[in-house]
C-alpha cells in the first residue's frame, strides 16, 4: 500500500533527491507533530498490531512498516493529517479500505508519532472539558467551584511544573485549593487528576481568562478557557405593608401596637441613613423596633419597624415615616393613619326601618337583619331589644352585649301576620349611649295570597385587604333567587355611597326585571372608598316578594395612598449553560403583591432571548392581585447565539414602579463546534505552518516529476 503516491495506479515510485529533500526540509522547518496532538496514541494506531476492528494499519507489511528505523513510501507526508484523511477518501493507492475507520483525530494523533517517534515514549496530556463558563455571579461573591480533568494517556510520567490563571481578568478566577492536580506534582501514566477553579468577580461584566498549566507533555503547555458574566450587588428594600391603619381610637388612651417588617432583598448590605417622622400629625404615632437610622440590614436579613397611635384630637389624623438609605430604588415611605373619637359610646344602626312587603297570612317572612355598632371611644351596653307588635320577632345576640369602638353585634326580625292586613311595628335598642332607645321602624302586610320569597345569597360582604382612595377594589358577587311559589318583579337594586354596582353580566339583577320560579339573578358589587379607614354601606334590594327589601351589609378599608407593590420571587434568574437553538427548562417567578391595595398588573416584557411561556397561574394581563394573594409565571430561555445573555422581566402594574427580575443565561455552541485546549511549542505548529508544509509537500512532488519523464 502507498498512501502518499499521487498517481491513480498506485504504483510505488521512488522520491527524486530534490523533492524528498524539501520534503525533509519542511519537517525540519516546522518543527516535528506540526498537527500532532497525541503521539503515544498515534503510536498504537500506527501498529503493528492491527487496531482491533481495523482491515490494516500503517505499519502493515507492505505499506510503512520498519518505522521509525526504516522510512519509505514517502513516510514524511504522514504528518499532515488533512493529507492522510484526503488520500483515504480518494482510495489514493488503495487507501480507501480505510474510510469510515480513520477519523480526523486519528490521523492527526498518528502524524503526531510519525513526526516525533520518540515523543510516543513520554507522557501525553488532554483536558476535559477544553473550556469552563460560569454562571451569572455577583460582584464580591465568590461561585461554587467548576471542574475539568487532567489526562496522562501516555507512557511516562505527567510532571505538572505549574498550574495558574492567565489573561484579562486572571485575578477574579482562582485555581482552588481542593483541586487533586498540583504544581511540582505528576500523574502517572494512565492515570488523571482534578483542577478545581472558581469565579471571584471584583466588579460586574463579562469577564475571561484560562488556566495554564506548563507541564513536560509534547506543546509543553495546555490552557484551559475560563468565562463569567458579573453583576453589581445592590441592596434592595420590601415592606411587609406599606401603610398602617388604627382605625378609631379613644382620646386619651393608646392603640395596641401594629409592626411592619423591613427586608432585604437584595445582594448587598442595607445601610439605613435616616428614620424622618413627616405627614400632618406625627406627634400622633410612637414609632419603636429594631430597625434604626445608622443601622445595616444584611443581604437577606430584616428589622421591624412598631408604631402606637394615640389621637391628640378628634378626626381622621395621619403621618408617615420616610427611610432613607442606600436601597436600589431610593427612599422608601410608610403610611401611618388613625382617627381620634370621644371617649364616650355612641350608636350607630346599619338600618332605621324594615319593610318586609307581603307575607302570606300563617307563614313567617325570611329574617332581616339590624347591625348594632359603637361608633363612640367608651364602652357600649345593650340592654334590651323588643318589638312593640307580635307579629315582629326578634332574635340575636345584642342584648348584654359590651361593645368596645369598632365592634357590632347583630339584631334579627322577622314578621308573622296573623291578618290580611297592614302592620306597623317599632323595634327599640335600649343602651346606655345617649338617644336611648334607638329605634327601626318596622312593616309588613298579611295577605291570603301565597307571595314569592326571594333570598340573597350572602347576608354580608367584606372586601378584603386596603382600597386606596380613588381606586376600584375587585368585585364580589352575590345571587338573588325567587324560591316562589310564583314569579317576582324586582323594583330596585342599590348600594350605599362608596359601593358600586358594577354593570355588564349577562346574568345581572335590574329594576324592572321579571324572575320566575326557581331563577336567580347575580348583584356584583365593588368598593370605591372616598376616604381612608372603615367603610359601611348597604345593598338594597326592593322586590314584590317576601321580604320586599333583601339587605346585605357592606364594609372595606380605605388607605389614604395607593399602595400595591409587586414582589417578584426570585428577583434574579440564571439558566446556565444552554446549547444554541434548544431551549432551557422553563422556570417559575412568583409574582404578590405585598402591598395594601389591589395589585393590577397591566403587562409583563421580557427581554430576548428570554420569553413568557405557558403553564403559570397568572394568565395573560391584565390580571389583578389581592393584598398577600400571588400566581406565578414561567419563564424560558433559547438563546440564538453562544455567549453571555443578560436581560430582564419587568412587571408593568399600578405600583410605583416596575418590577424588575434580572435573568441571565449563557449560550453554547453544539459540542462539535467548541474549540479545543491550546497546545503551544513543540508539536502544536499554528495554521501557517501547516500551510508552509503542504505547499513545500507539493514543490517536492512538482521536482520529481520534472526529474522524472516516466
Amino acid at each position: 500500500m502507498e498512501p502518499f503516491d499521487s498517481t491513480n495506479t498506485g504504483t510505488v515510485r521512488r522520491a527524486r533527491a530534490a523533492g524528498f529533500g524539501l520534503l525533509l526540509l519542511a519537517a525540519a522547518a516546522f518543527g516535528p507533530a506540526a498537527y500532532g496532538q497525541n503521539a503515544v496514541r498515534g503510536k498504537m494506531l500506527y501498529g503493528p498490531p492491527v487496531p482491533a476492528g481495523w482491515p490494516i494499519t500503517c505499519g502493515s507489511s507492505g505499506c510503512h512498516d520498519g518505522f521509525p528505523t526504516v522510512r519509505k513510501n514517502k513516510i514524511a507526508n504522514g504528518t499532515n493529517p488533512t493529507t492522510t484523511i484526503n488520500a483515504i477518501n480518494k482510495n489514493t493507492g488503495g487507501m480507501g479500505i480505510l474510510q469510515g475507520f480513520v477519523t480526523s483525530t486519528d490521523a492527526a494523533d498518528i502524524a503526531a508519532y510519525i513526526a516525533n517517534p520518540a515523543a510516543a515514549n513520554g507522557p501525553s496530556i488532554a483536558v476535559s472539558p477544553a473550556s469552563l463558563t460560569f454562571s451569572y455571579t455577583l460582584a464580591g461573591s465568590t461561585s461554587g467551584p467548576m471542574s475539568f480533568t487532567v489526562t496522562n494517556g501516555g507512557a511516562a510520567a505527567l510532571n505538572l511544573t505549574s498550574i495558574a490563571t492567565s489573561g484579562t481578568n486572571a485575578s477574579e478566577f482562582r485555581v482552588g485549593n481542593t483541586s487533586t492536580c498540583a504544581a511540582g506534582g505528576s500523574v502517572s501514566a494512565g492515570g488523571n487528576c482534578r483542577v478545581d477553579v472558581v469565579f471571584a468577580p471584583t466588579s460586574s461584566g463579562a469577564k475571561s481568562a484560562a488556566v495554564t498549566i506548563v507541564h513536560n507533555a509534547s506543546g509543553g503547555t495546555t490552557t484551559v478557557a475560563l468565562s463569567g458574566s458579573a453583576g453589581a450587588a445592590t441592596p434592595t428594600i420590601s415592606l411587609s405593608a406599606s401603610t398602617l391603619s388604627f382605625a378609631t381610637v379613644p382620646l386619651g388612651s393608646t392603640s395596641a401596637a401594629q409592626t411592619v417588617t423591613l427586608s432585604n432583598t437584595g445582594s448587598a448590605a442595607l445601610n439605613i441613613t435616616a428614620l424622618t417622622a413627616g405627614g400632618s400629625n406625627p406627634g400622633d404615632f410612637t414609632r419603636g423596633g429594631t430597625c434604626a437610622a445608622g443601622g445595616t440590614v444584611a443581604a437577606g436579613a430584616n428589622c421591624t419597624i412598631t408604631y402606637t397611635f394615640a389621637p391628640a384630637a378628634l378626626g381622621a389624623r395621619s403621618a408617615n415615616l420616610t427611610i432613607a438609605s442606600n436601597n436600589s430604588g431610593g427612599n422608601v415611605t410608610l403610611t401611618l393613619t388613625g382617627s381620634g373619637v370621644d371617649n364616650t359610646p355612641a350608636v350607630a344602626l346599619s338600618r332605621t326601618a324594615i319593610a318586609f312587603g307581603n307575607q302570606q297570612v300563617g307563614t313567617t317572612s325570611a329574617v332581616q337583619t339590624v347591625t348594632v355598632s359603637n361608633a363612640g371611644g367608651g364602652t357600649l351596653s345593650v340592654s334590651g331589644v323588643a318589638a312593640n307588635n307580635g307579629a315582629f320577632a326578634t332574635t340575636g345576640n345584642c342584648v348584654g352585649a359590651s361593645l368596645a369602638n369598632g365592634q357590632s353585634c347583630t339584631v334579627n326580625v322577622s314578621f308573622a301576620p296573623t291578618a290580611a292586613a297592614t302592620v306597623n311595628g317599632t323595634l327599640s335598642i335600649t343602651h346606655n349611649a345617649a338617644g336611648s332607645p334607638a329605634s327601626v321602624a318596622l312593616s309588613g302586610t298579611g295577605t291570603t295570597a301565597p307571595v314569592p320569597v326571594v333570598a340573597l345569597s350572602r347576608a354580608a360582604v367584606s372586601f378584603a385587604g386596603v382600597t386606596a382612595v380613588g381606586q376600584q377594589s375587585i368585585a364580589e358577587r352575590l345571587t338573588l333567587t325567587n324560591n316562589g311559589p310564583g314569579s317576582v318583579t324586582l323594583t330596585s337594586v342599590t348600594a350605599s355611597p362608596e359601593f358600586n354596582i358594577v354593570a355588564g353580566a349577562t346574568s345581572a339583577c335590574r329594576a324592572g326585571q321579571t324572575l320566575a320560579q326557581a331563577a336567580s339573578c347575580s348583584i356584583d358589587v365593588s368598593f370605591a372608598p372616598a376616604a381612608a379607614g372603615a367603610r359601611s354601606g348597604t345593598l338594597s334590594i326592593v322586590s314584590g316578594g317576601s321580604p320586599s327589601t333583601l339587605t346585605a351589609n357592606l364594609s372595606g378599608t380605605g388607605s389614604a395612598v395607593a399602595a400595591a407593590n409587586a414582589a417578584p420571587n426570585p428577583t434574579a434568574v440564571d439558566f446556565g449553560p444552554v446549547r444554541v437553538g434548544t431551549s432551557a427548562a422553563p422556570r417559575a417567578l412568583t409574582i404578590a403583591d405585598s402591598g395594601m391595595t389591589n395589585l393590577i398588573v397591566d403587562n409583563i416584557v421580557v427581554d430576548a432571548p428570554f420569553r413568557v411561556v405557558g403553564g403559570g397561574s397568572c394568565g395573560a394581563p391584565p390580571f389583578t392581585l389581592t393584598p398577600g394573594a400571588n400566581c406565578t409565571v414561567m419563564v424560558a430561555y433559547q438563546p440564538d447565539a453562544a455567549g453571555m445573555h443578560q436581560g430582564s422581566l419587568q412587571v408593568m402594574s399600578n405600583a410605583p414602579a416596575p418590577a424588575v427580575v434580572t435573568l441571565s443565561g449563557q449560550g453554547q455552541v453544539t459540542a462539535a463546534a467548541v474549540a479545543g485546549p491550546t497546545n503551544v511549542g513543540f508539536g502544536g505548529a499554528g495554521a501557517l505552518g501547516g500551510t508552509l508544509l503542504a505547499a513545500l509537500g507539493l514543490l517536492a512532488a512538482l521536482a520529481g516529476r520534472r526529474r522524472d519523464p516516466n
